[in-house]
This record gives C-alpha cells, sequence and structure tokens, in this order.
C-alpha cells in the first residue's frame, strides 16, 4: 500500500472506536471516557495508530516529538506480504533479526527526538500479534527491557496473542499476560475472540468487540482488577483495529 507523504493523515484514533464499543462491565472503561474528551491535535491524540506493515519500505511513521502528549500505536508488521498471514520466516532467525534491526532504529529515533521530554516517556508503542514478528510474551518481554527505557512502549493486548494452538490452555496463557505485562505495559487492549473453523479444524483466531467471543471474561476483568494499576488506560474498541 502507498503511504502519503504526510503519515499523521493515516492515524486511526482507536479512542474514537471505543465510543461505539458495548459498556464494559470493568469501571475503569470509564478511562476510555476521559481519553475521548481531551483536546486532540495532531500531536496530541489519544493512542493514535499507524497501520500499515513496518517492515515494508514504503511504511512511515508520524515525526517524534518531545511536546507530544501520547505515544503513537504500530504492529510489528511481518516478512509476509499480507500483514496477518503467518509466515514461519518471522519467527526464524530472519525474522527476528528483522525485527531487532527495526527496532534499533525505532529506539535510537525515539531518543533522538525526544530529547527534552520527561525521563523514560514513551514516544510509540509496539502492538503484538501471534501472526507478526513481535508474536508472544517472550518478545514483549525482551522488548520492554531492551528498548522500554529508550521511549518504546509495550501494550497488553491479550486476545492478539492467542493462536489457534493457545485456545487447551488459554485460561494459563492469559495469566501469564497480565502477569508479566499488566504493570509494565501503557495501554491495554480488550478484544474478545471467535475461533474460526476449516475443513472441521480451527484454523485462525478473528478478534471480535469485548463480550461478543469466547473469552474468559470473568477471568479477564479479574486479572485486570489485580494486575493493571487503575492509572493504565484501558481501550475497548467497538471495531477492529485498523491494520
Amino acid at each position: 500500500m502507498v503511504q502519503p507523504s504526510d503519515p499523521t493523515q493515516q492515524l486511526s484514533n482507536i479512542g474514537s472506536l471505543a465510543v461505539n464499543a458495548p459498556k464494559s462491565p470493568h469501571p475503569r472503561a470509564e478511562i476510555i471516557r476521559a481519553q475521548i474528551d481531551r483536546a486532540t491535535s495532531t500531536d496530541s491524540r489519544c493512542f493514535a495508530l499507524v497501520p500499515g506493515n513496518p517492515q515494508s519500505a514504503a511504511w512511515r511513521h508520524p515525526p517524534i516529538s518531545a511536546s507530544a502528549s501520547t505515544p503513537w500505536l504500530c504492529w510489528s508488521g511481518s516478512l509476509a506480504s499480507q500483514p496477518f498471514a503467518p509466515d514461519p520466516r518471522n519467527w526464524m532467525r530472519v525474522g527476528q533479526e528483522a525485527f531487532q534491526h527495526w527496532t534499533e532504529r525505532l529506539a535510537a529515533e525515539c531518543t533522538a527526538g525526544s530529547e527534552g521530554a520527561r525521563p523514560h516517556a514513551p514516544c510509540c508503542a509496539v502492538l503484538p500479534h501471534h501472526a507478526q514478528l513481535l508474536s508472544d510474551l517472550s518478545g514483549q518481554m525482551r522488548l520492554w527491557h531492551q528498548y522500554g527505557s529508550a521511549g518504546i512502549g509495550s501494550v497488553l493486548h491479550p486476545a492478539a496473542l492467542i493462536a489457534p494452538s493457545m485456545l487447551r490452555d488459554l485460561e494459563d496463557h492469559l495469566l501469564r499476560a497480565f502477569t508479566m505485562l499488566g504493570s509494565r505495559c501503557i495501554l491495554c487492549i480488550l478484544q474478545d475472540i471467535e475461533p474460526v473453523q476449516h475443513d472441521g479444524e480451527i484454523a485462525e483466531i478473528r478478534l471480535v468487540p469485548w463480550g461478543s467471543g469466547q473469552m474468559p471474561h470473568a477471568l479477564v476483568e479479574r486479572l485486570l482488577n489485580e494486575h493493571v494499576p487503575a492509572h493504565i488506560p484501558l481501550c475497548v474498541p467497538g471495531d477492529p483495529l485498523p491494520t
């Protein structure tokens, strides 16, 4: 996809998607409303998401500025032609080296562009997805350890980490996600999962609005209370996140 010369034109405010979300039973969902009500501008948006594949040569991100009040988000990308199509190269050495080089460049830009900002303030954050380069909790923890202090934030997005093979031990995977990232993330995104079958087998996981899928909702809400501090913004999108 050809990117516009001004990448800020592509920003999709995921806070605005939450306006139409079903009301969450969790009281901290009111944080969504607080985010939406904030004044917005080119440099100050409610967790704007830059769509596209960051591993594509055509992909561009917004300017990194110390004056930006909230970081922008992006996916980690893929070596596949379709950014969310599983590709074994994403989890092999070639894929992990590509992701390492990309994060090193991004961290250097964050460090240079955020001079004068408060110490360790994130300028951007990378969303995980089980089919992309940042595909699991181990990768997210490495990202946090290596680049958290350099301006790259972590996002707790449990549904996006769930691959078909993980459904049998779903509750264990969710417990690990909240335990490891709950206090380290800059944003928590709640979506639900809907297994999709092909030829009698679960072939993919579709992300759907919270409360409309097969997540163990009571467990997730309990883990949210126990592991995610109240100051962490919570987003419950009513529409699919931009890709």
